[in-house]
């Protein structure tokens, strides 16, 4: 068997727990109960509220499986993203959890789960909502995020963010479609 606890590997981990360790300071010093924290724990709860008062209960699964797929690519691409330091996160809902949860999960799927729901009948109609709506978040919800200082982009722009938003919508879509064949 080989062991596979080398060297590099133990520093690798030991920068992990160094890099946690800093996370929750900063956290809890500089962010935790701040007013842009308390704005995300209401954009964290709020909107779940509002879709379930919305959301057509006859296409709830169809439509939530939809969300879980924006969320997964959403999620993923933050891994990548924060990884390869395209941007990050000054102020956390909680350290240990993905970067931004409340973008990630809540705010990007309900936002492109209501598109679906509205303009999902036809490919023509569904993109071009997706398209104004991968316009809305990009260029003015980001922006704001960036302003009050949930979002720092590096090398990121809004525009790739743009685009993100277009093919993720489009994939899922055409994930759904394939599977109802």
């Amino acid at each position: 068997m080989v062991n596979h606890l080398t060297e590099a590997y133990k520093e690798v981990q030991q920068a992990r727990d160094k890099l946690h360790q800093l996370t929750v300071h900063q956290w809890k010093h500089e962010a935790v109960f701040t007013w842009e924290w308390w704005l995300l724990v209401g954009l964290s709860i709020i909107p779940l509220i509002i879709w379930w008062g919305i959301v057509d209960k006859k296409r709830v699964y169809e439509i939530a499986f939809y969300g879980c797929m924006i969320n997964i690519m959403a999620v993923i691409l933050d891994d990548f993203g924060t990884d390869l330091s395209w941007w990050g996160y000054p102020i956390k809902l909680i350290p240990m959890i993905p970067p931004l949860l409340t973008a990630d999960s809540i705010l990007v799927p309900i936002i492109l789960m209501l598109v679906y729901q509205l303009f999902s009948s036809q490919w023509r109609t569904f993109i071009i909502a997706n398209i104004l709506t991968g316009a809305v978040i990009a260029f003015v919800a980001e922006p704001i995020f960036v302003w009050i200082g949930y979002y720092q982009l590096n090398t990121w722009k809004f525009f790739y963010s743009f685009l993100f938003y277009i093919v993720a919508s489009s994939l899922a879509r055409l994930i759904i479609l394939r599977i109802r064949k």
